[in-house]
């Protein structure tokens, strides 16, 4: 990458070697957590002295997902930040153990957030990013930015009439984001630039509304995947093609999404058939000549 170009790396969950491992290679540790029923629903993990401190009505599980969506809004909001606060209690474990954990990824604003129970999937998603960006004050966390995943079939969320509620989401967004990581994982087909355009209909969407949330697309970052795990949903070389024809549609998108001013890009899924070392390398240089 070129001098001073921030690359933020990470996976599911805390590890602290390989947050040593990221931070000798130059690079900065993001830890990914996502939004879904896991480990974190199931209790607050905190040492004894610590959970003195804190409020004990939230230190059980989570509800169910739908008696989540039931409660009132502030009850529901209140239990997301709880979950984003435990996704800081795992950071903040890891770096009493002497790792660096400079930020976290989630994932992510789901199709949900834009459905008929919209407000109800955006107030828990909002507390959970509110949660991951106060941590616990009580346990002397500070402010620490991430980067939000959001989910291309929620891109018409921006065009929704602004609401207390919208307004709410959208403002915590820009404030705990580094980066609001738009998933665009097109199918290797057609024109390249042709696909991009279709592919920035969020950050297009961002740009058109009010004041925050062109901040926002300030931060679009454009999403993508290396295209070699077909799984649903993640686009690709699904045509089989040979490597210098994928590597060439690559280099045009991504050149155009670059034109569009993203303000980075992000590649995720480095599993299966992505995390050869020829793909790695394909990917990361072609996205090096236009960070």
């Amino acid at each position: 990458m070129p001098p001073r170009t921030r690359v933020y790396v990470g996976s599911y969950g805390v590890g602290p070697g390989l947050a040593d491992r990221i931070g000798e290679a130059g690079y900065r540790y993001a830890p990914m957590f996502h939004l879904k029923p896991s480990w974190y629903w199931e209790q607050r993990r905190v040492p004894a002295a610590d959970e003195r401190k804190l409020n004990p009505a939230f230190a059980g599980p989570l509800p169910a997902l739908p008696e989540l969506l039931r409660m009132p809004s502030a009850r529901r909001v209140r239990w997301g930040v709880e979950l984003g606060a435990r996704f800081r209690d795992e950071i903040r474990a890891a770096e009493r153990a002497g790792a660096t954990v400079p930020s976290w990824q989630l994932d992510e604003i789901q199709a949900e957030a834009a459905g008929s129970l919209g407000r109800q999937y955006r107030e828990l998603t909002r507390g959970a990013v509110r949660g991951a960006f106060y941590g616990r004050p009580r346990l002397d966390d500070r402010q620490r930015q991430g980067l939000v995943f959001w989910a291309h079939t929620a891109f018409t969320l921006p065009s929704l009439r602004i609401t207390p509620e919208l307004s709410a989401f959208w403002r915590i967004l820009n404030r705990a984001c580094l980066g609001l990581v738009g998933e665009e994982y097109p199918a290797f087909e057609g024109d390249p630039g042709a696909a991009a355009r279709a592919e920035g209909a969020g950050q297009r969407a961002l740009q058109r509304g009010g004041p925050v949330r062109q901040a926002l697309a300030r931060k679009y970052v454009a999403g993508m995947t290396p295209g070699y795990h077909l799984a649903g949903g993640l686009g690709g070389n699904v045509h089989g093609w040979p490597v210098a024809q994928v590597n060439a549609w690559r280099e045009a998108y991504v050149r155009a999404r670059a034109a569009a001013h993203v303000a980075g890009f992000t590649e995720f899924d480095w599993r299966f058939g992505n995390n050869r070392a020829t793909v790695m390398r394909d990917v990361l240089r072609t996205l090096a000549r236009h960070v």
